[in-house]
C-alpha cells in the first residue's frame, strides 16, 4: 500500500463510504465518439485544489471541482512539464517538448512556425480529420507562430500591433487554425505579454488602427481593474479581469451553434484559461453576479476562486444541454503552483504544493505534479481515484483509443493510452512505466516510485545528483544516492538520457524504420543520407550522434557530467 495516498478508499475504490456500483465498463467500442473538453489551468498545483491532499493544503473553496470530482476520476499521479509552453505542446502533441521545434519549446509568436515540426499533427487534426470532430480553442496559445510581414517588412517585437512592417490583414502563420483547430479565439501569450488582444481564427480581433500600447500599471475597466504586468500593444478595450469569463461565454456559443448547425457531429473544445497566471485580476463579480475580487486575502486566491466558477460554468454549460452522457470533460493544469513569496498566498496559509518539494519551474514533483480529474458519465466510473503515474501527453493516445481512430504514425511517440485504466482502476496494465522532466539543464526520471534527479544550479553552475523513493518519500528530502545500487543508478541514468533532448548512444541494432513497415536499418541508414533524419523519427530516436537537433544546447549540457 502506497504511503501517499491522498484520499482513503483503495484505488477504483469510491472516495466515500458508499460502493457506487452502477458502472458501465463495456462502453469502449470503436463507435464511441463522445464530445470532448479539455480545460487547462495555468499555474494551479496540486495543493491549490481541495480534493488532492485530504484538503489539508489550500484554502480556497471550490464546489464545482469537486463536483467534477465526485461525478468523475481523480489522478494523484498526473504530470505536465515544469513550463507553460511546454506543457501546451506536451498536452496537444503527445510529446515531450524537446520532440518540437525548440529543445525548450516554442513561446512568443515572432519570426518561425509554432513548436510543431511538420509531420507532427496535433490531437484536434486527429479528431476533426479522423473522426469528423468539430473542434475549437479558446484562451492561451503561448506555443510559438509567425506574425505576418508587409512585402519588405521587419519583425519588431516591442511594438506587435502597431509596427507598419506587420501585415495584420493576414491571420498569424501556425497559429491554431493550422493545427486543426476550425474555431479559435485566443491569445498569443494569455495575459502576462502582449499582444494584449485578442485573435479570432488567427486574425486579429482589433482594428489595427485602434491598437494603443499599453504601459505598466492598473486600470479601472468595466469588469474590473485590469492590469498590464509588462508595457505593449493592445486592443484599446483590453481587459484582464474579463478574460476567463470571455472564453466561458466563447464555448457556450460554439456549443449553442454547434447543436443547432451539426447535432451529429462531436465537438472537441480546448479551453486554455487565463487563472491563475499573473497577474492576478479578479473580475469584480462573476458573470452570474457572485462578488470574486476581495473575497479572499489575496488576488491569488480570488483568481482560484474564480477558476473553480469557470470549472462549473463549462460544466453547467454541457449538463444544462443534456449531453452529459455524450461528454468528457477533462480539468488539468500546465505546471505546478507558483513559487511561494512569488505572488502566491502561502502568508495566508494557503499552500499549493501539500507535501511536494518544489513548485513551477523545477523538477521536483511540486514543478510537474498537476492536478488531473476526467468526467464521462455513464462511461467513467464516478467518485474514483487512480494512483498509478500517468501524463497529460498520454491524453493523445487515450482519445485515439477512445473513439477508435488510427494515432498517425509519426506523432505522439510520447504518449501511453490510460484508456481501459479509466474504465477500471484494476485496469493497470500497459500504463507507463517512465516519465522524464527536463528544465533547461536540470533532467529528471521517474521510474514507477524511484526517481532520479540532476539539478542544475544556474548561479553556481553546478549539477547534483540525487535519488528519491517516493513511496517513501514523496517530499524528496531523503537522498539516496549514496545507498543505492550502481546498476540501478546506471540504468536510470541511461533510461533519462535515452528518452531526452541529449541522447548519447546511438542504437546498435537495427530497428524499425516505422511502426506500420517490415523494413528494418540501422544508423548507416541516415548516415548515408541525413536528410532521411526529418523524413523518420526513429532516426533522433535511435541515432542521436547523427541525427540529434540541439548540438549546441547538448554540448553545454554534458559538460559537467557526473561520473557515475
Amino acid at each position: 500500500h502506497h504511503h501517499h495516498h491522498q484520499q482513503q478508499g483503495q484505488e477504483g475504490g469510491s472516495l466515500d463510504k458508499k460502493k457506487n456500483n452502477n458502472h458501465n465498463h463495456n462502453t469502449t467500442t470503436a463507435t464511441t465518439r463522445p464530445n470532448i473538453i479539455i480545460i487547462l489551468a495555468d499555474d494551479v498545483g496540486t495543493g491549490d485544489i481541495p480534493v488532492y491532499w485530504n484538503n489539508t493544503s489550500g484554502k480556497v473553496v471550490m464546489p464545482n471541482i469537486e463536483q467534477l470530482a465526485q461525478k468523475g476520476l481523480t489522478f494523484l499521479d498526473a504530470h505536465a512539464t515544469p513550463l507553460c509552453a511546454t506543457s501546451r505542446y506536451m498536452l496537444l502533441s503527445g510529446n515531450y517538448e524537446h520532440r518540437g521545434r525548440g529543445v525548450h519549446g516554442t513561446w512568443d509568436i515572432r519570426y518561425e512556425n509554432n513548436q510543431f515540426l511538420d509531420h507532427q499533427l496535433s490531437i484536434a487534426q486527429v479528431l476533426r480529420d479522423g473522426g469528423n470532430y468539430k473542434t475549437a480553442m479558446f484562451g492561451k496559445w503561448h506555443m510559438g507562430g509567425k506574425v505576418p510581414l508587409t512585402f519588405n517588412g521587419t519583425f519588431n517585437r516591442a511594438k506587435i500591433l502597431t509596427h507598419p512592417g506587420h501585415d495584420w490583414s493576414q491571420p498569424i502563420h501556425d497559429g491554431p487554425q493550422d493545427i486543426g483547430f476550425s474555431s479559435s479565439l485566443i491569445t498569443p501569450n494569455g495575459i502576462q505579454m502582449a499582444p494584449y488582444s485578442f485573435f479570432r481564427d488567427g486574425y486579429l480581433a482589433t482594428n489595427v488602427s485602434d491598437a494603443i500600447t499599453w504601459k505598466h500599471g492598473s486600470y479601472d475597466m468595466p469588469f474590473g481593474t485590469s492590469i498590464i504586468q509588462r508595457k505593449g500593444d493592445g486592443d484599446p478595450h483590453w481587459d484582464s479581469s474579463a478574460y476567463n469569463m470571455i472564453l466561458v461565454n466563447e464555448t457556450e456559443a460554439f456549443i449553442d451553434h454547434h447543436l443547432m448547425d451539426s447535432p451529429n457531429d462531436p465537438f472537441f473544445i480546448y479551453v486554455a484559461l487565463g487563472a491563475v497566471h499573473g497577474p492576478h485580476s479578479p473580475p469584480n463579480r462573476y458573470r452570474d453576479g457572485t462578488p470574486i475580487f476581495g473575497t479572499y486575502p489575496s488576488s491569488h486566491m480570488d483568481m482560484l476562486y474564480e477558476m473553480d466558477k469557470a470549472v462549473g460554468s463549462l460544466v453547467d454549460i454541457i449538463d444544462n444541454r443534456g449531453i452529459g452522457q455524450d461528454t468528457m470533460i477533462i480539468f488539468a493544469s500546465d505546471n505546478g503552483g507558483v513559487k511561494p513569496g512569488n505572488r502566491d498566498s502561502s502568508k495566508y496559509g494557503h499552500n499549493s504544493h501539500g507535501p511536494l518539494r518544489g513548485h513551477k519551474g523545477t523538477i521536483y514533483e511540486g514543478g510537474h505534479r498537476v492536478p488531473l480529474i476526467a468526467r464521462w458519465d455513464g462511461h467513467f466510473p464516478a467518485n474514483e481515484i487512480r494512483t498509478k503515474m500517468v501524463s497529460i501527453a498520454d491524453i493523445y493516445s487515450t482519445l485515439c483509443e477512445i473513439t477508435g481512430i488510427q494515432k498517425p504514425i509519426r506523432s505522439a511517440q510520447d504518449s501511453i493510452s490510460m484508456a481501459k485504466y479509466m474504465f477500471s482502476g484494476n485496469h493497470t496494465s500497459g500504463l507507463r512505466k517512465w516519465y522524464g522532466i527536463w528544465h533547461f539543464k536540470s533532467e529528471a526520471l521517474r521510474e514507477d516510485n524511484l526517481k532520479i534527479v540532476r539539478n542544475h544550479n544556474g548561479a553556481t553552475n553546478e549539477k547534483t545528483l540525487e535519488i528519491y523513493d517516493l513511496d517513501n518519500d514523496i517530499s524528496e528530502t531523503n537522498n539516496l544516492r549514496d545507498s543505492i545500487d550502481r546498476q540501478t543508478m546506471e540504468r536510470l541514468v541511461k533510461k533519462m538520457r535515452e528518452i531526452g533532448p541529449c541522447p548519447t548512444f546511438d542504437k546498435e541494432t537495427p530497428f524499425q524504420l516505422e511502426k506500420s513497415s517490415d523494413e528494418i536499418v540501422g544508423c548507416d541508414f541516415f548516415r548515408e543520407d541525413t536528410n532521411r533524419c526529418h523524413l523518420y523519427n526513429v532516426g533522433e530516436l535511435n541515432c542521436p550522434t547523427v541525427c540529434g537537433r540541439y548540438e549546441e544546447f547538448c554540448k553545454q549540457f554534458h559538460v559537467d557530467d557526473v561520473v557515475l
